[in-house]
């Protein structure tokens, strides 16, 4: 049986549409795509036939007898509205394509924040941006085996009526995304192409950076404010099942040769958190494991994604935010305190990762 590569399902969705402007959803920065219109094909009504008007409206009678006795077919999922307890949403956005409701929220949280994940449909919960905190997705009645809790923004595959959360301590600001399937609608659009059970299979509190790029293209939608294509949003929505699909089936090649184990992981950036104001230089860090420079460069990238400077980059940003919305401290001194030159140099870096100033990223999330 043919299996669609990857490779072509994102070609198909980037065919739909050219990149022409940036759009900004919270602190992240997306790719924003011109309208395409699908081609639509109008099916002529069937011609009506001709009865006797007796036999005619007897029929109809009976139609409306039966039809007002008859069980109501279930429906199709709405676009999520989830209740953040503990926060308050600063933004909502909202669309919905064949198969696929989207609802991305920013919400300013003062330190405990619940919501319920729990739905008659099958949802992937992905957290954009925490800052502050750590959120989680929970379950009591989850017997599988929890990916890891250390995701710094954690993707989570909630099936159809499990019992699920999300809860996070000392959060700041939550960028939440959740995709909600409607696996009826989806079916013909993958045909015998992609196994649904392997693709909805439940999974939480997992990391993948195929999907979550996905997840921000959907979030990139939800937030623009001009019509959106058809065709984009089910080439878009076909790519992600896929993706989904492919996370069951085995590696051929897993590498874990060559990363830092866990406790050398551990010890290192917890080392970095520790020494953000500082001017960390490499050699330290690799003493701490007991690794050559070289070594511990290629093995650190391989455990993280990031080089070790671009870790710590992306730690102090996520700091300063945690700052930004914590206290009314200068702009001067949070550049000090986590560990950039000056005030100037903050703000081009912050500017950079971010798309905003410091300053107009703090009144974005404020007000």
């Amino acid at each position: 049986m043919r299996t669609r590569d990857l490779d072509d399902a994102i070609h198909e969705a980037s065919e739909a549409r050219d990149v022409r402007a940036s759009l900004k959803v919270g602190d992240r920065s997306y790719a924003r795509f011109p309208t395409t219109l699908a081609a639509r094909t109008v099916t002529p009504p069937e011609p009506l036939s001709i009865m006797p008007s007796a036999r005619f409206s007897g029929l109809q009678r009976n139609r409306l007898r039966a039809s007002s006795i008859r069980p109501a077919e279930p429906t199709s999922p709405g676009v999520p509205t989830l209740d953040y307890e503990g926060g308050a949403v600063i933004r909502r956005h909202q669309r919905s394509w064949s198969g696929v409701n989207a609802s991305l929220a920013e919400v300013r949280c003062e330190g405990y924040l619940h919501v319920d994940l729990g739905s008659r449909w099958t949802q992937l919960s992905v957290v954009l941006e925490a800052v502050g905190g750590r959120f989680e997705t929970l379950s009591n009645s989850w017997r599988g085996q929890t990916a890891s809790h250390d995701v710094p923004r954690p993707l989570s595959l909630i099936p159809t009526g499990l019992n699920a959360h999300g809860q996070a301590t000392d959060l700041r600001f939550l960028c939440h995304l959740v995709l909600q399937f409607d696996v009826p609608k989806l079916v013909p659009m993958v045909q015998d192409e992609i196994d649904l059970s392997d693709a909805f299979a439940p999974r939480l509190m997992f990391a993948d950076a195929g999907i979550m790029h996905f997840a921000q293209l959907f979030a990139a939608e939800c937030a623009s404010d001009e019509p959106h294509s058809r065709l984009y949003g089910d080439n878009l929505s076909t790519a992600l099942v896929l993706a989904l699909s492919r996370l069951s089936k085995p590696k051929l090649e897993r590498i874990s040769h060559g990363q830092l184990s866990p406790w050398q992981l551990r010890r290192v950036t917890e080392y970095f958190f520790a020494h953000l104001a500082d001017d960390i230089q490499l050699q330290q860090a690799c003493d701490l494991v007991k690794l050559s420079r070289s070594y511990f460069s290629r093995a650190f990238k391989m455990s993280t994604g990031l080089a070790p400077h671009q870790w710590v980059l992306r730690a102090r940003i996520d700091k300063a935010k945690q700052l930004l919305l914590e206290c009314d401290r200068p702009l001067a001194q949070i550049a000090v305190d986590v560990g950039f030159a000056d005030q100037a140099h903050f703000t081009r870096t912050f500017g950079r990762a971010v798309g905003k100033s410091p300053g107009a990223w703090q009144r974005a999330c404020c007000t």
